[in-house]
This record gives C-alpha cells, sequence and structure tokens, in this order.
C-alpha cells in the first residue's frame, strides 16, 4: 500500500509493510505508571488493538532517493526467525505481512531498485522498523545507513540485550558497519541540536529518545504548489517513527508502555508539540491508520497547550 504527495522538489511517498497488532497497553500509557509496572501491564493486557501500518517513508529529495526505515521482514512469521532471547514478542505484537509487502518488493514494483537508494535513517533498530534491511542490503551492499551515535552504542553494540529489546541482530547485515549520526550544534526549532542529511538542509535528523535511546526523527521541509494557482509555499513534515503512535497519544502526552525511559518519551512528546507551536507542521507517525490521510491532505498538527 502507498501513499504519495508529490507537489514540490521534496516530496514523500508513505508504504506499509503490512500490519501489526500490539497490546493496547504497549500502544500507551498515562504518566502514573512507571518503569517496569509499565512492561508489566503490557504483558498482562489480553486486548489487541486494530490492525495498524508498519509504516515506511520514501523521501524524494533533488540529492537522491531515501528511505526512513525499512519495516519488517515478509519472513517475520517464520519458524525461528526471531531470536531466542525474543521472549515476549509474540505475547506482544501479531503481524500480517505478504511477500509483496517487503520493502525491496515495492519499491521494484516502483520501478527503484535498492542500489538507486542514496541512503536509509534509521529511527532505530526494533524488528518493524529493520526488519527489511537483510533484504535491501542483499541487493544493494553498500547503501549507506544512518543510525544515532547513542542507539548504536545500545543496541548495535549488544545484541544480546537489543535481542531481548525487539530487536533481530540474527538479520542484521555481516559485519554491520552503519553511519553514525552525531548530531551538530545546529538548533531546530525547540531542538538545540540537528543533523542536516542533505546540503540544502531540507531534510533534517532531531534526537526523539525515550522509546529507545537515541530514537531519532526526520524533519522534512518541501516547496509545493498547494493548490493550481498559487505560488509554492514551504510545508513541513515530522516523521517521528515510534516517538509516538498516533496524534491523540500526542495530545494526551502519554508515552507508549514499553519503552525505556518514559520519562525521557514525556519529554519528546513536550518536544514535538512545542515544535507544532511554533511551526506549522504535517506529523505523520509511523503507525497511525490516519497518517495517509494526513499525507494526502497535508494537514497541520495542532496541538492542545498542556505544558506544565
Amino acid at each position: 500500500m502507498t501513499s504519495e504527495i508529490s507537489h514540490g522538489d521534496v516530496h514523500l511517498t508513505f508504504l506499509t509493510t503490512g500490519t501489526v497488532r500490539i497490546r493496547p497497553s504497549m500502544r500507551s500509557q498515562p504518566m502514573s505508571k512507571l518503569g517496569i509496572f509499565r512492561r508489566l501491564r503490557s504483558l498482562r493486557d489480553r486486548g489487541w488493538t486494530p490492525p495498524l501500518p508498519v509504516g515506511v517513508f520514501l523521501i524524494h529529495h533533488p540529492e537522491g532517493l531515501f528511505l526512513f526505515d525499512t519495516g519488517q521482514s515478509p519472513c517475520c512469521n517464520d519458524s525461528g526467525y526471531f531470536p531466542l532471547l525474543a521472549l515476549f514478542n509474540s505475547l506482544l505484537s501479531q503481524f500480517t505481512i505478504e511477500p509483496r509487502d517487503g520493502i525491496v518488493e515495492q519499491l521494484l514494483a516502483m520501478d527503484i531498485r535498492p542500489t538507486d537508494l542514496k541512503g536509509v535513517i534509521l529511527s532505530h533498530l526494533h524488528n518493524d522498523h529493520a526488519g527489511g534491511l537483510e533484504d535491501l542490503i542483499a541487493e544493494a551492499p553498500d547503501l549507506p545507513i544512518y543510525i544515532s551515535r547513542e542507539h548504536w552504542e545500545a543496541f548495535g553494540e549488544h545484541p544480546v540485550f537489543a535481542s531481548v529489546e525487539g530487536a533481530t541482530p540474527n538479520h542484521w547485515p555481516k559485519d554491520f558497519a552503519p553511519r553514525i549520526v552525531d548530531l551538530q550544534e545546529r538548533p531546530l526549532g525547540p531542538w538545540k541540536q540537528s543533523y542536516p542529511l542533505t546540503a540544502d538542509g531540507k531534510i533534517c535528523i532531531v534526537d526523539t529518545s525515550g522509546h529507545v535511546p537515541g530514537h531519532i526523527s526526520l524533519v522534512v521541509y518541501s516547496d509545493e504548489n498547494t493548490s493550481r494557482d498559487a505560488e509554492k509555499q514551504r510545508v513541513t513534515y515530522l516523521l517521528p517513527g515510534d516517538a509516538t503512535y498516533g496524534l491523540d497519544l500526542l495530545d494526551k502526552e502519554e508515552p507508549d508502555g514499553i519503552n525505556n525511559d518514559p520519562m525521557r518519551a514525556l519529554q519528546t512528546l513536550k518536544t514535538i508539540k512545542q515544535f507544532a507551536m511554533e511551526t506549522d507542521v504535517v506529523i505523520l507517525p509511523s503507525h497511525d491508520p490516519d497518517t495517509p490521510q494526513l499525507l494526502a491532505k497535508r494537514q497541520t498538527y495542532r496541538p492542545k497547550d498542556r505544558r506544565s
């Protein structure tokens, strides 16, 4: 499934690599539940959410094509796919994905080869965001993969911990050596640091830690025709990955229920809302069923001010 907006020099295509159902308490919990109790509540939850998209963004830029995340692997339901230490994966998530939903298959259907990509930016290494990496690198061994230093030091250098936390290091490319992103002293809205990925600064990385250490999001600027007769105007997009699972949760300032650091996750939500108070921005969560419509309408997020 794809959803695209293509009226400017930079534009986005939203791809869904299947769907996932998760425990409702995993999607969000009030901040009154802290630390280990948040994870225990998710594990004890017996319900499921409706199917949620496993989203990937293809960013069309004059410098080339970039992917934000790689989605899930079509092999994820095969016996033995997950590492033995992924003890809770089947208890917390159920994926529905067909071979045609894999990121390589979807790119080829758009007449894009993996070798045509300029780079891949991973918000983090959880299996539903890095699951397509194995197939991409098999087709394009020299494809640059960008990961924040904090996240690589937490997950990439500790595959046992990463396995327990929901990553699949058994499917990372052999001798995996991503390009490490060190944020620079370049303020972007409320963020004191950012990392411009392109020379024109229209794709920028910002820190949105909390869900996992070193989780990153993208700010993308596009000069678009918003109507047939109008002059081009700047449209700002924020791709928050798993920093929030939906705009309803962003409004309520409820982090997900199984993160590493709920206080840091809460601060990230407040920072995103502050950015939206200062800038007209279209926010496109990776797992929000409304994201295709939000993208198509370029619908600006209007936050409820809950600063305290």
